[in-house]
């Protein structure tokens, strides 16, 4: 009689876990559906309702990214193409989608300088999220434990030269990769960046109204998010300027 209950609930617990699966993606599908036929809004209803339930994926991002640049909501096209780039930084149709919405905004700011090679390490490690590069260092973990063995039990000198040669190779390429894999996690975990919604906010040199006004931003322009104080956030932009706005005046990435 026990097993029989306990069957039970195990099919009973089963079900209901594939319909909840089933859930977002028959919401994707609706929505797809909905932007195919050119009605936005709907769409983005669907794809936030599918993102309010816990979903995240580049994919989705991109979707709702696209339906919002369709509206010509261009601050919320941008966060959600930001939030597809922070999963999936390779992606040529997302990097193009974004750099595409990015030319309607305001604010043109000029990009401070960066060291060569601290960019050329940021490009590198973006050619992969952080999932691949934790699949890129697993394997080159296993395979240097497999050479070890070889390099233990063979007893052929340039069995041995050659499994050692190769093991250091994949080693170096072990720790890079699992390097990146943190960054690239702690980059979507932090969320350290926002995009402003607000049309016009003025920056202050101090978290309340009475500052002095710095400068002005608009809407759509990425800021990164130093410190919070009250109902104010220290931000800077990319020209490496600071300032206060009001934390009415984003939304985070």
């Amino acid at each position: 009689m026990t097993k029989r209950i306990f069957i039970t609930f195990t099919l009973i617990g089963a079900t209901l876990g594939s319909l909840l699966a089933q859930k977002p993606q028959m919401l994707i599908e609706k929505a797809d559906k909905l932007y195919t036929e050119g009605k936005y809004q709907d769409a983005i209803s669907n794809y936030e309702a599918i993102v309010g339930q816990g979903l995240q994926n580049a994919e989705l991002y991109y979707n709702l990214g696209n339906a919002y640049f369709k509206m010509k909501n261009i601050p919320a096209a941008i966060l959600n193409y930001e939030r597809a780039h922070l999963l999936n930084p390779d992606d040529e149709d997302i990097n193009f989608n974004l750099d595409l919405a990015r030319t309607y905004t305001v604010d043109k700011i000029e990009v401070l300088p960066e060291f060569f090679l601290v960019s050329f390490v940021k490009g590198f490690r973006n050619w992969f999220s952080s999932n691949s590069w934790a699949y890129i260092a697993l394997i080159s973990f296993a395979l240097m434990l497999s050479l070890a063995l070889f390099f233990w039990f063979s007893r052929s000198f340039e069995i041995r030269r050659y499994a050692f040669g190769v093991a250091v190779f994949l080693s170096m390429i072990f720790v890079v990769s699992l390097v990146f894999s943190i960054s690239q996690k702690n980059q979507v975990v932090k969320r350290n960046s926002a995009i402003v919604f607000a049309p016009v906010v003025s920056a202050k040199s101090s978290p309340d109204e009475s500052g002095k006004d710095l400068f002005i931003l608009h809407a759509g322009t990425k800021v990164e998010l130093i410190r919070p104080v009250g109902e104010w956030c220290e931000v800077k932009i990319a020209d490496g300027n600071k300032g206060w706005i009001p934390k009415t005046s984003f939304q985070k990435i």
